[in-house]
């Protein structure tokens, strides 16, 4: 239930899946497909030409309320040409249960999933599907159970469509007609509910036309025609549409248009994107912190790297040239793609300008330029023999974890990497003296058994660090690497360093360390200044109420936290009244994740006396607590509210109604009694306070 966890609040830009203009009546219909008709499996086909929505319309449906509660389980899968039988599998478990089966045999993976998908009434979109390889994977694994399970697919092929048929006939997506066209295009030129000038309305109608009916390419010729306003430029738009006879070749016409119109600096960020696989849902966190690897962004005034590349992002964004696919509870965004025809395009044009660009050597500002490749390397081509001695490259995202090759006999070769992100592949013990020649690395990212800090102590230009892996051992020398931005392993020991001078002044976000209470002082954060987002486990609270009584926190209640942390996330720790406290008094915490969290006495949370300034999400993961009260001044920003596996809670406090902003409650796998306090504040904020909330009920034992 992840995707649909994240993606409830309005996003602050537009969504791919955010309107869909001339196809109401489509949706209808296919809703109709999928929640009525045959008790039996049934699959249901969209069948239509590339540009004319078939994604979009899917996702829409995928994400309406009516399917939400239809279903008990989801699934959406993207199916490119070529595909991993392990990868759809687990991508399917994945979205459906918490258990994470990854590293399971393929043959067993298709057990767990025939198994899961019996009980259950299912729905599993399969995007793009374009011959029977992945449907007979998912037939080996698709129960007949009798409970109106359904499979969408979207294809282009009409006979793939019917070689799956199995009651309801391919649905023939049609083109937009002409009316429909300019509603789409009016929309997306003038945003914010403004109309068109009556001088514009007659050119629009005629640019409208000449898209054919192609809603991808109506949203494309929008952001032309959204830099003018002049009738004659209008004119000039729709003429260099019709001049073009084949469709594909008009969308890249007009793709081309928007790229130069492109600042120089967006280019190369929008290029790498095309690298990616096709149909693949780029996090965004991961793709903001590789533009900065590469040297796309450059800090200018007040705002730093982060700040900028979320301002290039979104610029690509609102030029319709990448589609934002998910959400995050704050509303930002959490996933973003490339259509089809931008992708395409973009590696057209790495082909041509081989993906080069101009740069500075590093340390060495009074050289000429040189040229940089930027290299893309997927799994076929890591096995092969490459010997490029100075060029740089990413890795594929999606490496097979089968594939049983080493890559990094590759990387003596490639001395110039900057990013290598290897998180789907376990490493060898080869990991120490492969990096020995990665001296510019800035963004690394290894799934390894066990992980020596010493073993990247020398790569004092990383910006990123992120380690899967079961043993870690520590060292103080990686507290020298002080470009450091981000520090995302899966469970480290944080200590302190006698080294007074150390100050990590780069360093944004840091997850997940385990620390003693003792540490948590003013002197030890103070080597974080600009901390922003901190995971943390505790350790010093013991697993056991009976242990509290004899921990040092009695002793010591001076708990002290980064100053400018906007996100927190805490786990399995007790939560006392000097806990609180010192999260309250963090004056820019905008998110604030709970989980396994555990009271000493009384299984009461009373927050009345304290509150929480700035405060917009608030994540509740199996906190042992019976009761929660709050005032009504608490949480005076809270717009997200989400509590899951709170088993012993018995209700959500309905002071919560008076909080004027909050949007959202999300309660998922808790007691009918939680579930109807959240409907109880929806219905009374709207009565009295004429309040819109959703709330979102999510069961898992259906």
């Amino acid at each position: 239930m992840e995707n649909s966890e994240e993606s409830c609040i309005e996003p602050y830009y537009p969504s791919i899946y955010e309107e869909l203009v001339g196809f109401d009546d489509d949706a209808e219909n296919i809703t109709k497909y999928l929640i009525s008709g045959e008790k039996d499996l049934d699959v249901v086909s969209i069948v239509g030409m590339a540009g004319l929505g078939k994604t979009a319309l899917a996702r829409n449906i995928y994400n309406s309320r009516s399917i939400i509660d239809h279903f008990d389980v989801r699934a959406w899968c993207s199916v490119s040409q070529t595909y991993n039988r392990r990868e759809l599998y687990v991508d399917i478990l994945k979205q459906m249960t918490d258990d994470h089966h990854k590293y399971v045999d393929v043959e067993h993976l298709a057990d767990i999933l025939r198994k899961c998908l019996s009980v259950r009434k299912y729905l599993i979109v399969l995007d793009n599907i374009w011959d029977g390889k992945a449907w007979h994977d998912i037939q080996l694994c698709a129960p007949y159970s009798g409970k109106g399970s359904r499979i969408m697919v979207t294809t282009r092929n009409e006979e793939s469509a019917l070689y799956m048929r199995k009651y309801s006939d391919p649905y023939l997506l049609p083109f937009l007609n002409d009316e429909k066209s300019w509603e789409l295009l009016q929309k997306r030129v003038f945003q914010r509910g403004n109309s068109c000038p009556l001088e514009l309305v007659n050119v629009g109608q005629l640019v409208a036309k000449k898209c054919k009916g192609l809603p991808s390419l109506i949203i494309l010729i929008a952001e032309i025609l959204s830099e003018e306003r002049e009738a004659f430029s209008w004119l000039k738009v729709a003429y260099d549409i019709s001049s073009h006879v084949s469709d594909k070749e008009m969308i890249m016409k007009t793709i081309q248009s928007s790229y130069d119109h492109l600042p120089d600096h967006l280019k190369p960020c929008l290029l790498y994107m095309g690298l990616f696989p096709k149909d693949y849902e780029i996090p965004v966190s991961d793709l903001l912190k590789r533009w900065i690897a590469e040297e796309f962004v450059q800090s200018i005034d007040t705002l730093d790297l982060e700040e900028l590349s979320d301002i290039c992002l979104r610029d690509l964004v609102g030029r319709n040239l990448v589609m934002v696919s998910k959400t995050r509870l704050n509303g930002k965004m959490k996933c973003c793609i490339v259509l089809d025809q931008v992708r395409e395009f973009c590696l057209r044009k790495i082909t041509q300008e081989k993906f080069m660009q101009l740069i500075v050597p590093y340390n060495y500002p009074d050289q000429p330029e040189e040229q940089r490749l930027c290299m893309y390397i997927q799994d076929r081509t890591m096995t092969s023999d490459f010997k490029e001695s100075d060029q740089e490259f990413i890795v594929h995202p999606k490496f097979s974890i089968l594939d049983s090759k080493n890559p990094f006999r590759l990387l003596n070769n490639l001395r110039l990497v900057r990013v290598l992100h290897l998180l789907d592949i376990y490493l060898d013990n080869s990991l120490p003296t492969a990096f020995q020649s990665l001296a510019h690395l800035r963004y690394l990212a290894i799934f390894v058994k066990a992980f020596d800090f010493k073993w990247v102590s020398h790569l004092l230009h990383l910006q990123t660090l992120r380690v899967r892996s079961s043993y870690i051992m520590i060292s103080p020398a990686i507290w020298k690497m002080s470009k450091l931005r981000h520090v995302d392993i899966n469970e480290f020991p944080i200590t302190i360093w006698e080294e007074d001078d150390i100050v990590l002044d780069n360093l944004k976000t840091l997850g997940l360390c385990s620390m003693s209470v003792a540490d948590m002082t003013r002197k030890f954060w103070d080597k974080f200044p600009n901390l922003e987002e901190l995971r943390l486990h505790i350790n010093e609270f013991g697993d056991h109420v009976s242990d509290y009584s004899s921990s040092s926190l009695m002793n010591n209640l001076d708990i002290i936290f980064p100053s400018r942390l906007k996100c927190l996330s805490l786990s399995e720790i007790f939560l006392t009244d000097e806990l609180v406290s010192s999260i309250a008094e963090l004056e820019y915490l905008e998110t604030l994740k709970l989980s396994e969290i555990y009271f000493a006495g009384e299984k009461q949370w009373d927050l009345s006396d304290y509150t929480f300034d700035q405060l917009k999400v608030l994540k509740l993961h199996r906190v042992f607590m019976t009761k929660w009260s709050c005032s009504e001044e608490s949480f005076p920003w809270l717009e997200c509210l989400v509590v899951k596996s709170c088993s012993k809670l018995e209700e959500i406090p309905d002071t919560l109604m008076g909080t004027t902003l909050l949007r959202l409650i999300k309660v998922i796998d808790c007691s009918d009694s939680v579930c109807n306090s959240a409907v109880k504040i929806k219905e009374e904020s709207e009565e009295y306070y004429g309040m819109s909330i959703q709330v979102h009920i999510l069961k898992k034992d259906k």
